[in-house]
């Protein structure tokens, strides 16, 4: 650092920011200030950009995921596949999905140690819409199965609609 012509002292630069007669506000106290702080110190580091590349690369892997199940459980119901059997393989499908398209981004994302939030949001957003899916399937196969849903058919009773075989 510079000296000045004493020697004893360093110089004092000249801020072309700053105006030098200006006094810095007194720090907020506070809970609320401690936690903007925090918050500040935590956000520092962080990407808008970085994180919607993460949510869209773990978006990506989840619908690979989502299309090998689905194409698996295509190819094991083939064009013979009746209600109960559909009912079954949309519980495994629900089981696979959960058990292992789920966890892979999430074990990345914590052996990373970077977007973890983002990837526990989509990851979470995955596992509501899976969820939402195999409830309202059941919900709609579980009568036709029982026979007790409304035939689209008059010429048929409930019990007898086309659903499908019953198998």
């Amino acid at each position: 650092m510079a000296r000045n012509a004493g020697g004893s002292e360093p110089a004092r630069y000249i801020s072309w920011v700053k105006d030098p007669a200006a006094v810095e506000p007194p720090e907020a106290s506070g809970r609320w200030a401690a936690w903007r702080r925090a918050l500040a110190r935590r956000l520092d580091g962080f990407s808008w950009f970085d994180a919607v590349i993460i949510a869209v690369c773990v978006a990506v892997l989840d619908l690979i995921g989502v299309l090998i199940v689905s194409g698996w459980q295509t190819t094991a119901c083939g064009d013979s596949c009746g209600l109960r059997t559909q009912l079954h393989l949309m519980h495994v499908a629900l089981a696979l999905t959960l058990g292992v398209v789920v966890p892979l981004p999430l074990l990345i994302a914590l052996l990373a140690r970077k977007g973890r939030v983002v990837v526990a949001v989509v990851q979470g957003l995955l596992c509501v819409g899976v969820l939402i899916n195999a409830v309202s399937t059941e919900h709609r196969l579980v009568p036709r199965i029982n026979g007790t849903a409304h035939c689209w058919n008059d010429l048929y009773s409930d019990a007898d609609c086309p659903w499908g075989p019953k198998d």
